[in-house]
């Protein structure tokens, strides 16, 4: 349809050429916007270094509402690089949380997916900084989503047991683990907000709990 042009995740040659000839009449405010979305698309498909060019496009837009959709394009960076290149990653989530202390068009996880980071990498003050940010994400954040508050409870864990607090470790995982059996929290969008976890992650949880 004519309407989703920056929805599709097709890249072809053809492809490219029709979404940079729609984007250019498109209007300048809506611009920022398409190419976030595309990137998403572009993301899906496998297409991951095109996504991350949109999104690099979406930081320099000087269109209208461009600020907005900068920060959810800041996430999408961070997301992309969390595995691959965490150092890069951690550089997108500070400057998201820099720039965008509102967390307004984002997943308002920032501060639960540098902790995750920093946990992994344990270099000096590293635990501590993420202790720091799981507890303001467990004070200031708003989300209600189980799935939000699985993630955070699966770091929270991590980080007991990267200092040694079995208990807390413990307590944490068994958190996890009823959020993991709760339902859908909208009856009409079932798959919104719930719990994802793959199966290591489950057996690791059941094994700590207990």
């Amino acid at each position: 349809m004519a309407d989703d042009w920056f929805r599709s995740p097709l890249w072809t040659e053809t492809a490219r050429t029709d979404f940079e000839s729609r984007l250019a009449r498109a209007r300048a405010r809506n611009r920022a916007q398409y190419l976030r979305i595309k990137g998403l698309a572009l993301a899906d498909a496998g297409e991951i270094v095109a996504a991350r060019a949109l999104w690099q496009r979406v930081l320099t837009d000087k269109g209208e509402f461009a600020h907005l959709e900068s920060a959810g394009a800041l996430e999408h960076l961070g997301d992309s690089y969390a595995r691959e290149d965490p150092i890069r990653a951690e550089h997108y989530y500070r400057r998201l949380l820099d720039e965008h202390p509102s967390l307004n068009g984002t997943t308002a996880m920032q501060h639960v997916k540098l902790a995750e980071l920093l946990i992994r990498r344990r270099q000096a003050g590293d635990l501590q900084e993420a202790a720091d940010l799981l507890t303001h994400w467990a004070g200031e954040g708003r989300v209600p989503f189980p799935g939000a508050h699985f993630r955070w409870n699966v770091a929270m864990m991590s980080l007991a047991e990267a200092t040694g607090d079995r208990p807390t470790a413990r307590d944490a995982a068994r958190r996890a683990l009823d959020l993991a059996g709760s339902g859908p929290v909208f009856s009409r969008h079932k798959d919104v907000g719930v719990v994802r976890a793959d199966r290591h992650t489950m057996k690791k949880l059941r094994r700590i709990a207990n």
